[in-house]
């Protein structure tokens, strides 16, 4: 029978009493799904980008015909709409795109490197998405824009998610 290094770790702790730093091991990540995630993320971007300039259009439509009593929210959303998705997620995007680049192909030091940084980042950016009155605002808008934040960039999060962690084992 073949002992993990964690196994050890868990031994050393349980009999002598000593904690014992066990190193993660990295692997690449499986260029194929890295590769399909990565895709996935870009076109969901793409498919949020449009939505916004959807909402935008939609938005000095409104304006244009002189609102119907909802100046508050269409105040509300232009500004969202103004101001592009990195304002309306936050930033968490721009971060996470950073992170992206970081890890390139996925090569094993890259993910070693960043691989950890970019999966937080990742979980991050799912429980902004679950929580924000931003994505719900837009994603619910009065003004005939199809916009869907929530349901388009988190099935890509998540297939990013599931690629870093075959790597980060």
């Amino acid at each position: 029978m073949s002992e993990t290094a964690t196994d050890q770790a868990r031994w050393v702790q349980q009999v002598l009493g000593v904690s014992v730093a066990v190193a993660r091991t990295v692997k690449a990540l499986d260029g194929r799904a890295w590769q399909a995630a990565r895709l996935a993320w870009q076109n969901a971007n793409d498919a949020v980008n449009d939505q916004i300039n959807g909402l935008r259009t939609a938005l000095l439509n409104h304006a244009k015909g002189g609102g119907d009593g909802m100046d508050g929210l269409a105040e509300a959303l232009t500004e969202i709409a103004e101001q592009g998705l990195n304002a309306v997620t936050e930033n968490h995007r721009v971060k996470l795109m950073a992170a992206i680049m970081e890890l390139g192909g996925g090569e094993p030091a890259a993910t070693h490197k960043s691989g950890p940084k970019a999966l937080g980042l990742i979980r991050d950016f799912e429980a902004f998405l679950a929580g924000s009155e931003k994505i719900e605002v837009c994603d619910a808008n009065p003004f005939g824009a199809a916009v869907s934040i929530r349901a388009t960039l988190t099935p890509a999060l998540q297939q990013m998610a599931a690629a870093l962690q075959v790597a980060l084992v």
